[in-house]
């Protein structure tokens, strides 16, 4: 995606409750502990945020978890397309001689379909046709690609891939190379980013003494953004404007770093600020409180909002808080909403283990995960999240996801009733201590919201636990400071 896109007026939307005449007549609110706000009955309608929910995973290698190889970035085209990044021997196809000796191994470029995951008509592309015609493939024996690492949408929709040492522009009808560049120090580079005046941003993993290049939209060479990053970094963001470049950080990560120029290619860009770690993070593995937590970003991506995405590496290397998704306002620093289920987890459930990139549908309602440690894509749905109780009643006992997730210090709890039932709703620690009775009363049938306040708990990982006539339901929740 060519930077920070314009901001669009869809997600986040706040909670809205409409009430007739008869029900402001028949029905109250009644407030209970934690600042309790319940809805119930009559023809009330609510539209609560929209948030993201698992759908079911594109594709899938079914390959044993293995640090040598993994899925490096996903894009999505404009034709909808959903655009592999493949790292190592993920792919596991020999290149052989004439008589059927290995040579090495392809690294190829995966386009899948979005509706069936399959491979497009070109897919995988494992040898590249350049603009002059000649041919360039992808494989370990090749002097300036190789494995995967990295792959983003330009601003007409092209695919900007980078493969090892080499950054490649290719048309995403087609297939083919439309342009190509190999710096002098060959060595694994970043994904490669644009902006909207069509400049691409491209650095490289081990950055210590490397810089990050301005390339022009022809990819020629206009020079050095940054001179020297000094530490391990996978990946790029920049605003639509150019002016604000974002890095991440992995391997004792330290969090996302802001840089900002204001003539980018003239100025070179300097660090603003450091944000995205985390602070007062309970870790049930060890039953402590940690007073910060250092985001290792292995990932980042604009979501249709111009929220910045970013992957948080595996919990068990970077601490409480990893395998996870976290969207921040760049503007605020704040968490807007986060994605996954941490590892353990299972991706067939929503589970994350190692982010490694974020994408989006042209109509910005569904998102596909790239996973490294997993090895698949899954994908994720935008659906409101509201509360409408009316004539028609709901076909079960349901309990819903609460929003904002993350929460900081209240949160909407939404439930639905096929009938007038007694409702206990409470809520617990990790440790599994109860925190707050929110319900415990006979309430009639339809859809409820709750309103949870946390005001004086630590932040940390709660559960919410309804239980109807004897049915237990529980959801989590993120109360974050």
């Amino acid at each position: 995606m060519p930077g920070m896109p314009p901001r669009r007026d869809l997600a986040l939307k706040p909670l809205v409750i409409q009430l007739s005449k008869e029900d402001v007549a028949m029905k109250k609110l009644v407030m209970v502990c934690f600042a309790l706000l319940i809805v119930a009955a009559g023809s009330l309608y609510g539209q609560g945020q929209e948030v993201w929910q698992f759908s079911h995973l594109l594709y899938d290698f079914q390959k044993p978890q293995d640090n040598s190889w993994g899925i490096h970035g996903v894009a999505v085209d404009p034709e909808g397309k959903v655009w592999l990044s493949i790292h190592g021997n993920l792919h596991e196809e020999p290149v052989t001689d004439a008589n059927g000796d290995t040579l090495g191994w392809y690294r190829p470029i995966y386009v899948l379909d979005p509706n069936t995951g399959e491979h497009v008509s070109f897919s995988p592309l494992k040898v590249l046709e350049l603009p002059d015609g000649s041919l360039d493939t992808l494989w370990t024996g090749s002097p300036h690609n190789g494995s995967g690492k990295g792959i983003s949408v330009d601003m007409d929709g092209n695919i900007l891939a980078t493969s090892w040492s080499t950054l490649y522009r290719i048309d995403y009808k087609t297939g083919k190379v439309l342009n190509r560049f190999i710096p002098d120090d060959k060595s694994s580079m970043t994904e490669a980013v644009q902006d909207g005046n069509g400049n691409i941003y491209i650095g490289y993993v081990l950055s210590k003494e490397r810089p990050v290049y301005i390339l022009d939209n022809d990819f020629n060479l206009i020079g050095n953004a940054i001179d020297t990053l000094g530490y391990i970094n996978r990946t790029l963001a920049v605003t639509f404007d150019g002016k604000d470049l974002y890095t991440g950080s992995t391997w004792n990560g330290f969090g996302v770093v802001h840089y900002h120029s204001d003539l980018p290619g003239i100025i070179k860009f300097t660090a603003v600020d450091t944000f995205a770690n985390l602070t007062n993070v309970y870790d049930p593995a060890t039953d402590s409180t940690w007073a910060e937590v250092k985001m290792w970003a292995s990932c980042l991506d604009w979501d249709p909002d111009s929220n910045l995405v970013v992957g948080k590496l595996r919990s068990d290397w970077s601490g409480p808080g990893g395998s996870m998704y976290y969207a921040f306002d760049v503007k605020t620093k704040e968490i807007v909403y986060t994605v996954g289920k941490p590892f353990p987890h299972d991706s067939s459930d929503g589970g994350v283990y190692s982010p490694r990139g974020a994408a989006w549908s042209n109509d910005g309602k569904t998102m596909y995960l790239a996973d490294y440690d997993y090895n698949v894509v899954s994908v994720w749905k935008l659906a409101p999240v509201g509360v409408k109780v009316g004539p028609e009643l709901p076909v079960a006992f349901e309990l819903y996801q609460n929003y904002p997730n993350p929460f900081n210090p209240s949160t909407t709890i939404p439930f639905a009733l096929k009938q007038d039932s007694h409702v206990v709703l409470r809520v617990y620690d990790v440790r599994g201590r109860v925190v707050a009775t929110l319900l415990d009363q006979r309430m009639v049938a339809g859809k409820h919201a709750v309103l949870f306040d946390a005001t004086g708990l630590p932040t940390g990982v709660y559960y919410y636990r309804l239980e109807v006539n004897g049915e237990l339901k529980a959801k989590q929740m993120l109360f974050l400071k």
